[in-house]
């Protein structure tokens, strides 16, 4: 007897072209009911990883990371079904990335000195002691050698003028020649280190800049690349010195014409005071506006006025936070100058009661040979991080750097 052909029904077993069976439904449920769970290491909307082949999305777009729709986003952490919101809810849903913990975020990379990431207070100033820590030779020792040359002329000018100089009966009439040598030797001492300070500042911020992303310059590298920048810098640093005196000046101009002028010499003592009630406060906003010029010069290549620009774009929005990590800079680095050089002006003054002696002069400047040669760099150093910082804050500089480094 031959069997007459069935036609479709629901799926058997052995039907290849079927559905699998529904599951039985409880007595009292309705039959319309969710679809089973996907098996086990298998992502919702496709196979393999998260969120579909290829993985996760790379950090450095800062968008679809390990911390974005991926396994801590609408897959196994999203709303179970009925509806409960994201991260919790009355069906016991946990917080995104897993049950009872935070979605996991890479570390940032840590090339050089900082890692690449906007910087804490602490973490930037961890980067500067960093800096003259790993390049000893280069920072340490071109900080000393700057500060030693800057003495070597300031103390030969100051023995001569004090030798001359009658202090006990002080400068009569016939004495403004020697006033005028005082004046003379102080314009000299700050041209020699308005001069150290620009070439100190320039090659500092290549060695600091580069030591980021974990090289070491030598010297002469250090120089070579920072010697083009070293003309435009020193007009930035006299342009900024006029700028600033000038904001200070024109303040107490009015009690400084009237006392001039042999007017009351009580208005003109509160004319001043008036003025530098104003005038303090303005300074300290144009000082913290225009702080990172020095390294937009050296590193964008920026003409000065450009570069003074370029600063207060960079402090804008945050003038507050670099106007405290520049005073705690100063601070650090005036603690530490009068923790260095206290011990050599002490013994300066043992040696001999005359400040015009050579050998209280030769035992002050080793003093401030060794502060200098820590301070100035610390300083330094501080400024160019400030600078990264609010590059990687405003510009996301520390994913082209991630990128940099990555090649």
């Amino acid at each position: 007897m031959t069997d007459s052909p069935r036609p479709p029904g629901p799926y058997e077993p052995g039907d290849a072209d079927g559905a699998p069976p529904p599951a039985p439904v409880p007595p009292g449920w309705s039959p319309q009911q969710p679809p089973p769970a996907p098996s086990a290491g298998t992502a919702p909307g496709g196979a393999g990883g998260a969120g579909g082949p290829g993985g996760p999305v790379g950090w450095e777009r800062g968008g679809q990371g390990w911390g974005g729709q991926g396994w801590g986003g609408q897959g196994w952490g999203g709303a179970p079904y009925g509806g409960a919101p994201q991260g919790g809810g009355p069906y016991g849903g946990a917080p995104q990335g897993g049950p009872g913990r935070a979605p996991w975020a890479p570390p940032a990379p840590k090339p050089g000195i900082i890692p690449l990431r906007p910087l804490g207070v602490g973490e930037l100033l961890d980067g500067a002691i960093s800096t003259l820590r790993s390049h000893p030779r280069t920072v340490l020792g071109l900080s000393a050698l700057v500060a030693l040359v800057t003495q070597l002329v300031e103390v030969p000018l100051s023995w001569l003028l004090l030798g001359d100089l009658d202090l006990e009966t002080g400068a009569a009439a016939g004495d403004l020649g020697d006033l005028g040598g005082l004046g003379a030797t102080a314009l000299v001492s700050l041209v020699v280190t308005l001069l150290a300070a620009t070439f100190l500042t320039g090659v500092l911020t290549v060695v600091v800049s580069r030591a980021v992303l974990g090289e070491d310059l030598s010297l002469g590298e250090a120089w070579a690349r920072a010697r083009p920048r070293l003309l435009p810098l020193l007009g930035l640093t006299l342009l900024s010195m006029l700028l600033l005196g000038l904001v200070l000046l024109v303040p107490v101009l009015p009690g400084v014409l009237v006392a001039a002028t042999g007017g009351d010499g009580d208005v003109a003592a509160g004319l001043v005071l008036l003025g530098l009630v104003v005038g303090l406060p303005l300074l300290a906003w144009v000082y913290v506006r225009i702080a990172l010029a020095s390294p937009a010069v050296v590193l964008e290549g920026s003409p000065v006025v450009a570069s003074l620009r370029r600063s207060a774009r960079l402090v804008q929005g945050a003038w507050w936070r670099t106007f405290g990590v520049l005073l705690l800079v100063n601070l650090v680095a005036g603690i530490l100058s009068g923790i260095l050089s206290v011990p050599f002006s002490v013994a300066a003054g043992l040696t001999s009661p005359d400040p015009s002696d050579l050998v209280p002069l030769l035992v002050t400047a080793v003093g401030t040979v060794v502060a200098s040669a820590i301070t100035w760099p610390f300083t330094a150093a501080a400024t160019v991080l400030l600078y990264v910082d609010r590059r990687m804050r405003r510009e996301g500089l520390d994913l082209e750097l991630s990128r940099a480094v990555g090649r």
